[in-house]
């Protein structure tokens, strides 16, 4: 099933369509993020600098309620909802997480019911919504999954994406941005080889997302965080896109067969997933609890050696950029060559700025930046 773009599209060719929808989306969120900046000024709802933050002065975050606006409405316009049997689901499941990641921005909440949250979210979509996995392609030598095997599969990948984009949103515009490249490689796909819906849901995130990118970065009188209500809807939105990409047939843009999706799934969302394991391992082989907020992440490591927030945002989604490209340099390889090839980069990559700051004397990880 998939959801019903037939109204618009004797009417609307497929490019102004999505151009329409994009814009419309990016009006709302953008027009929304002064006042909702204003109500957060006059009632205090910040997020204050502390031990593990890279910000030193008091900051709304409550980002995520202009993109959750905005891609709600755009969705439900431009997508169609009457008979959009998926699309009700996964608006279900957008609304509980962001209620979820409303209280914790609030009122944090205790990891459990966060946990409990995104797995509501997920589920709802996953099972009544009809949106899991049907295959690996061959990853690990598993073709078709069962039902029940697919369901547990999606679920633990939208749990992963969901807690790793909350776990890299610790700098300005990189858990956005990275939204915004992958959001743009997904609809780049959809938009070749279908289904159209899932285009524009795509375009509508990205469009969202950078709206929200330029009061995050560069607006001064109505600076922005995500907080985790924007951070973990992101993980929710590309876990739906990733699920599509995957049970699609061959993708005759991007260059892949069946076999290699998941390694071409893996370079895409490879910032939030590898940085997520890496601390992880890190933080178990110190005998600390994988879950512990630290500054251990690329992004601080890379934080403390550019000095700006913008750079190593930019930094590490242009290293995105590249990732992308490895299926394209090796495209005949089979898809876990591309895997072992994409992770032995990866952890190279990943460890330099560890390393770098290593030789620099007197430096710690606990230093606050402007």
């Amino acid at each position: 099933m998939i959801f019903n773009t037939n109204l618009y599209e004797p009417l609307i060719p497929p490019y102004l369509l999505i151009g329409i929808a994009s814009l419309v989306s990016f009006l709302i969120t953008f027009s929304a993020m002064p006042s909702i900046v204003k109500i957060a000024n006059e009632k205090g709802l910040m997020a204050h600098p502390n031990g593990r933050t890279s910000h030193s002065i008091p900051t709304p975050n409550l980002g995520g309620i202009a993109i959750f606006t905005g891609v709600i409405i755009s969705s439900v316009v431009f997508i169609g909802i009457t008979t959009a049997h998926e699309l009700m689901y996964i608006i279900a499941g957008m609304l509980i997480l962001f209620l979820v990641g409303l209280k914790d921005d609030l009122l944090p909440l205790p990891a459990y019911q966060k946990f409990i949250g995104q797995f509501l979210a997920a589920l709802i979509i996953l099972v009544p919504g009809n949106l899991c996995l049907n295959s690996l392609h061959g990853l690990f030598g598993i073709y078709e999954l069962s039902y029940f095997t697919g369901v547990a599969i999606t679920l633990f990948l939208f749990l992963a994406l969901i807690n790793s984009f909350n776990l890299i949103d610790g700098i300005d515009g990189l858990a956005s941005g990275i939204g915004i490249l992958a959001s743009l490689f997904f609809g780049a796909v959809f938009l070749k080889d279908g289904p159209l819906a899932y285009a524009i849901m795509s375009f509508i995130l990205a469009a969202s997302l950078l709206a929200f990118f330029y009061f995050n970065i560069f607006s001064k009188k109505n600076k922005i965080f995500l907080g985790d209500n924007g951070s973990m809807l992101i993980g929710l939105l590309l876990s739906i896109l990733a699920v599509k990409f995957l049970n699609m047939e061959n993708s005759t843009l991007f260059f892949h067969q069946n076999h290699t999706a998941p390694a071409v799934l893996l370079s895409v969302l490879i910032v939030p997933l590898f940085d997520t394991a890496r601390v992880m391992v890190v933080r178990i082989s110190q005998g600390k609890s994988p879950f512990v907020a630290d500054r251990t992440h690329i992004h601080h490591h890379l934080l403390l050696l550019s000095g700006s927030h913008l750079t190593t945002s930019l930094v590490i989604i242009t290293a995105n950029v590249l990732f992308i490209a490895i299926p394209l340099l090796f495209r005949n390889l089979s898809g876990g060559e591309l895997i072992t090839i994409t992770l032995a980069v990866a952890t190279v990559l990943f460890n330099i700025p560890v390393y770098l700051n290593k030789l620099k004397p007197k430096y710690s990880l606990e230093v606050e930046f402007q």
